[in-house]
Parts: structure tokens; sequence; C-alpha cells
């Protein structure tokens, strides 16, 4: 669907099931407080397209800013509905849009902050583990709802008629979800990394680190540490990179920020793999797998608890995974 031009917005309906108040109504510091919580996760899904990392310290763009000016057009019975319209990016970004090294994955001109945030909570509550659309910081944001559901509303939808797509709920089934899917998620941690440096998008500060297996990563400066002019040294050559390695929730790398990077010496090439961290659900697996495999478990299903001891049951075991 191409941006009108004389529509500026798309129209959605903000519903709010539970509250104390009459129908149609709402107390003000519950208002005060949903806007907020609204625009900060409905911010923090655009600097994570824009960034790859929906947390950052420094003022927002203009651009940005001018994304987030959502606007409440009316309040209606039926619990208690707020009519909100949210502005095209084609409108507020159109410039940044055409730029397409600029985003971590690009939007479309019809797109508005409540279609990233949608999808941001469509994947987490549907606990997609390698998702895009989300990460820590918008798992915090989500959970900040759960202090407004409390004292106020049981849950809180939000409905565009023009694009069911673009569709949500928040109540505690789906806080439950993205609280068990934040705790999937390993800590970032460091590691050293090499491969060949496939593109550096100089503006953004950004790279590809592409390994010999020909998975890749993507990549960040951290400013603390480097600049963009040294990673210029570095275009199209072999490197090796000491950074902070943000991870999903299965364990794979989502991003990694880089602190150090150095032409890689010979010896370095044991660095050339990618980061994982095994998660619960994996070593689980895992376990399950190596046990099938062994074959030990079909040694023992069946005949424990059993007339045999304790210990002709563990000497029978031991002889099983030493054969």
């Amino acid at each position: 669907m191409a941006t009108s031009k004389k529509r500026k917005s798309l129209k959605y309906q903000l519903r709010l099931k539970g509250l104390d108040t009459p129908s149609g109504t709402i107390p003000l510091k519950a208002l005060e407080q949903l806007s907020n919580l609204l625009l900060e996760a409905a911010e923090r899904g655009l600097r994570l397209a824009i960034e790859g990392n929906s947390v950052r310290p420094g003022r927002l763009p203009h651009w940005l800013s001018k994304s987030l000016n959502l606007t409440c057009t009316g309040l209606r019975k039926g619990s208690t509905v707020l009519s909100i319209e949210a502005p095209f990016l084609g409108v507020t970004a159109k410039d940044e849009i055409e730029q397409q090294d600029l985003w971590y994955f690009v939007p479309q001109p019809e797109d508005t902050a409540f279609t990233l945030l949608s999808r941001s909570i469509h994947d987490t509550t549907a606990e997609v583990l390698d998702s895009d659309t989300y990460d820590r910081g918008i798992l915090d944001s989500l959970l900040q709802f759960k202090p407004f559901l409390k004292a106020y509303a049981d849950k809180i939808e939000l409905r565009c008629k023009s694009r069911h797509g673009e569709q949500f709920q928040i109540g505690e089934a789906e806080l439950e979800k993205i609280q068990r899917l934040k705790a999937k998620i390993p800590e970032p941690r460091a590691y050293v990394i090499s491969g060949y440096l496939d593109a550096i998008e100089h503006s953004k500060r950004r790279f590809h680190l592409v390994l010999s297996s020909g998975e890749s990563i993507l990549g960040t400066i951290d400013p603390q540490y480097l600049s963009v002019e040294d990673m210029r040294q570095y275009w199209g050559k072999k490197a090796t990179i000491k950074g902070i390695v943000h991870f999903r929730p299965s364990g794979k790398p989502r991003l990694v920020e880089a602190q150090v990077i150095k032409i890689m010496d010979e010896g370095e090439e044991v660095f050339d793999n990618i980061p994982q961290v095994q998660t619960e659900a994996a070593f689980l697996k895992a376990t399950k797998e190596a046990a099938v495999q062994t074959g030990w478990l079909k040694e023992i299903w069946g005949k424990w608890p059993g007339d045999e001891p304790i210990e002709t049951l563990l000497a029978a075991l031991k002889e099983t995974n030493t054969a």
C-alpha cells in the first residue's frame, strides 16, 4: 500500500478492559502512565530497527521524535477505547527509509511506530527465539506494563481496522510469556572472533563479519573504544575482533559491539567460529539425543525399580557407557 499524499497517518483503536471507571472514561494518571509506556516501547522498536539495539544513550534524532508523534483523537465507550493516529514513516522519515544501509532491518514507507511495535509483540508472545524484532530492551519495556495492569486495567488491546496484522494485546498471559522469553536470553559476554570484514557502513559504524563457514555476524563499533576512522584500514581484510556479543533467546549471537579490531594474525584462525551459548532447552535436547544414541536408556528402561540392588544397576550402567 503506497502512502497517500492526503493521508499522513494511520488510525488505531486502543481498548482498555477492566478499568474501574465508567465505560468511556480513564483517570488522568492512568492515561499519563499508559502514554509513557506506549511511547517508550514504540521508541525502542524504532531504535532497534535503525541501530540494532533498542536502548542507546543520547538524544533522539529529529525524524525519530516526529515518528513518535502519536495523537489521541478521541475517547469512546466500549470498555474504554482511545482513538490514536500514528504518522507513516514515509512521511516522518522519508529520506532515512531511502537509505537502505541506515537500518538494522528496513521498514516500509507505510509502516508506523505501531507497525514495528506490533511485530515485536507478536514475536515475543509467540516466543520466537530467533526473531530480529525484539531484544532485551524491548522485552523490558513491555514488562513495564505489568504495574499499570495491576493498578488500572486487566488487558490492553490495539486494533487497526484497515490492517488486521497490526494488532496485539497485553495481559497477564502475554506478560508471563515475555518474562519467560527474557529469562532465556543469555547475558552479553566478551568474545574474540576472527573473520572477513565483508561490509563496512561508515556512517552508522556497522560491519558484517563473515566466517569461513559462510555464516556472518552483524557488528557495530563501541564509540567508547573505536571510531569510524579506525575501521577503514580493515575493509575487505581478515580481522580479529574483541567485543561484547549480544545473544538471542536461542543462544545464537544477535550483534557484536567491537571494542578492538586488528588484522588477523597467524594462529587466530581458532577464533573463526560463531560464538554460541548453550541454553537450558538446547542442553536438555542434546542430553536426550546423546542418551538415545548411546542406547543406555533402552538397557534400563522398564527394569527399574525392580529386584536388582542399586549397586548392580550402577555397575551395569557404567559398563554400558564404557563399552
